[in-house]
């Protein structure tokens, strides 16, 4: 009776065994598997835009944070000065377009004054004129007469080329290229010593921290990174075979390798339409590598997956298994079962 009992449970594995293998050998074509799937999450890398010596931290890793939170302090002093140096030049550059200002009313003045001056040259060139005519007057005189009309309309052609000069160098709305400079460097300077205090833009859960307060950080440097826990999706490598199966919508088992014994239900939201040439990088002479093997390696498509109540303990990297559903009865129990025995199987592997 014993021998029957071993007989047909050697039976039951074996049987067990060969159907497993059998559904594995031919999953990609009815019921696409993979165990390269890893569980990715919205990461905002933190890096400050100016350069300095850390004053303050004021978040711990793994410490929740929201928009506007401040997370690190780089030393002002530096970017102070800045600020007072562009307010000094901003001064000067509104005291000089003050003074052009100045000299353009008493340019103006000025141009009046030689209006007059050659109203009254060319009004006395005439009556000279007259009187020359007559007898009244001699030849030097006449033509010192002339000569001053002409030094005065010379006078204003030269004075309002003087007002032409500083019109130019000034706008009408009170301000001058110097002026627009100098505010643009303020704005500049008082952006950056803004930024000296890193705050959070978005809200997430502080990860890798490595800050100390004395270390100088170079502007652009990632110096931390913030893990929005709310958004997350699996990334799963499939072969190509089961491609057909890898629609929008489809149905899939997901286990964790984290959460042993657990089988989550998932949705193919889309996969990659493009893979990396590993053997024409630079779209130049490709790189052809000789393969002795009559059977290769297949291509793998890279595919996202949404994860229905993913259980929050988990970490980006988590890595897992997927099956998809075929949609047939007997194929999908079996694939469950798969699935699931791989889950139990993360207890001790």
């Amino acid at each position: 009776m014993k021998d029957m009992i071993y007989k047909y449970a050697i039976y039951a594995v074996l049987a067990v065994t060969v159907g497993f293998s059998a559904f594995l050998v031919s999953s990609d074509n009815v019921s696409p598997f993979t165990t390269q799937a890893t569980l990715h999450k919205t990461i905002a890398y933190i890096a400050p835009e100016v350069s300095g010596v850390i004053t303050s931290v004021n978040v711990e890793n793994g410490q929740h944070v929201n928009a506007g939170d401040l997370l690190f302090s780089i030393d002002k002093h530096t970017y102070e000065l800045a600020v007072r140096q562009a307010e000094a030049e901003l001064h000067q550059a509104q005291e000089a377009n003050s003074a052009k200002w100045q000299e353009l009313q008493s340019s103006n003045q000025a141009l009046a004054q030689r209006n007059v001056e050659w109203h009254n040259a060319n009004i006395k060139y005439t009556r000279y004129q007259k009187l020359l005519s007559k007898g009244l007057i001699t030849q030097q005189d006449f033509d010192d007469a002339r000569m001053n009309a002409r030094v005065a309309k010379s006078a204003v052609e030269v004075a309002n080329a003087d007002i032409l000069r500083i019109k130019a160098e000034l706008s009408n709305d009170k301000k001058n290229a110097a002026i627009e400079l100098a505010e643009a460097k303020l704005a500049t300077a008082k952006l950056d010593l803004s930024r000296t205090d890193v705050v959070a833009l978005t809200a997430g859960t502080i990860s890798n921290l490595q800050l100390q307060s004395g270390t100088y950080i170079s502007k652009g440097s990632v110096s931390l990174f913030l893990v929005n826990e709310a958004s997350s999706w699996l990334s799963a490598d499939f072969n190509e075979k089961g491609m057909s199966h890898l629609q929008a919508g489809a149905h899939v088992w997901i286990a964790f390798d984290a959460l042993p014994g657990h089988v989550f239900e998932g949705t193919v939201i889309n996969h990659d339409r493009a893979i990396f040439d590993a053997s024409n990088p630079t779209n130049q002479l490709s790189t052809v590598t000789n393969d002795t093997r009559w059977i290769r390696e297949q291509q793998k498509i890279r595919t996202r997956i949404h994860v229905d109540n993913a259980n929050a303990a988990l970490i980006a990297g988590s890595r897992a298994s997927v099956i998809v559903e075929n949609g047939w009865g007997v194929i999908d129990a079996v694939g469950y079962a798969w699935i699931k025995l791989v889950s139990w199987f993360r207890y001790i592997y």
